[in-house]
């Protein structure tokens, strides 16, 4: 489908294939410039997108920059191993969000991102300087050592905010609350009680490329939440126009709730501060913890992801158990 076509990512497939000939021909130059292009341009996309599509081109167009490069200035593996292990820490958080959470082994991708840029020096230190050795590499060097930076700067910030729990526990009744969807429709959440269960889905924004994988996520199980008559609902600090395209883009059937003075988000407790990305993302109040909440059809919460284990949402098999104790409802709709 149209939504799913991520236009610069697309490009950058196109400048990688294209350069085969020119290296083929002995333009080397034009194939690095080409290839360089083709990483540049899915990494553009990486927060708007973060699809195995996007993984797959940093994964494969950064290696074979490496090898051009090694190849042509006879710095072999060096080269290599710098993009590849740059590649992969710009990744790996993402691709494997359930492992990783947002604040478990904040050392590993930071240390590759550092190691590449180690690796990086010792590579050109005895070259007289060449442009197209020196030069294309820190874009993908430069580009982990950034995020895998602010991934440990706001996995600490996490850990610290996280350790008095959330406000609402397994439980309690759930606070109610009314927000526009990303059409702009009312929806209160105690209309739902008596007829569905409800789940409760808290997310950082349209920026946390996290926050897409936990969207996709929740949408590759929409089978198993309708078989239980569940009403998922997201819930995010974004305005309604904001959480419209992002619902069209990333390609998820249930509906997004805009939280803009993030009330709802400070009523369940799964606000936290953080001035960094706080600057980044012009959010006066803080930003959400990603969380999941299931509220029964009595409007009693009945799970809570775990707090100290920020990123379990991203497994919806922990619910399940949960919903298995709730009577079957599959007669309703999943909106």
């Amino acid at each position: 489908m149209l939504r799913t076509i991520h236009p610069l990512t697309s490009l950058g497939a196109l400048l990688l294939i294209t350069s085969i000939p020119f290296l083929l021909v002995g333009e080397t130059w034009l194939g690095i410039l080409m290839l360089t292009g083709a990483y540049g341009a899915a990494a553009a996309e990486f927060k708007k997108y973060t699809s195995d599509f996007q993984f797959a081109m940093l994964m494969v167009s950064g290696p074979a920059l490496g090898i051009v490069l090694d190849q042509q200035y006879h710095t072999w593996p060096l080269e290599t191993l710098v993009i590849s292990m740059a590649a992969f820490a710009t990744i790996a958080r993402q691709k494997y969000m359930q492992q990783f959470t947002y604040v478990n082994l904040l050392w590993l991708d930071s240390g590759l991102a550092l190691s590449a840029l180690g690796l990086h020096v010792w590579a050109v230190y005895s070259t007289t300087f060449d442009a197209f050795l020196w030069l294309p590499p820190l874009l993908p060097i430069g580009g982990a050592l950034f995020l895998t930076a602010a991934y440990v700067q706001d996995g600490f910030k996490i850990k610290r905010s996280v350790q008095g729990g959330y406000r609402i526990a397994v439980g309690a009744e759930a606070p109610d609350f009314e927000l526009p969807d990303e059409n702009g429709a009312l929806l209160r959440l105690s209309s739902l009680r008596g007829k569905c269960p409800v789940l409760l889905i808290f997310v950082r924004g349209d920026w946390c490329p996290g926050c897409h994988m936990m969207l996709r996520t929740y949408e590759r199980n929409r089978e198993v939440f309708m078989s239980k008559g569940v009403h998922v609902l997201g819930i995010g600090p974004d305005d309604i126009s904001v959480n419209k395209d992002m619902v069209g883009r990333i390609g998820v059937g249930f509906r997004m709730l805009s939280d803009t003075g993030q009330s709802i988000s400070t009523k369940y407790g799964v606000v936290y501060t953080n001035p960094a990305i706080e600057l980044m993302t012009d959010y006066s109040v803080g930003i959400p913890l990603p969380a999941s909440f299931l509220v029964d059809i009595d409007g009693l919460v009945r799970y809570v992801s775990r707090p100290e284990r920020v990123g379990e949402f991203l497994d919806p098999a922990l619910i399940f158990k949960t919903l298995d104790a709730l009577p079957a409802r599959s007669d309703l709709a999943w909106n």
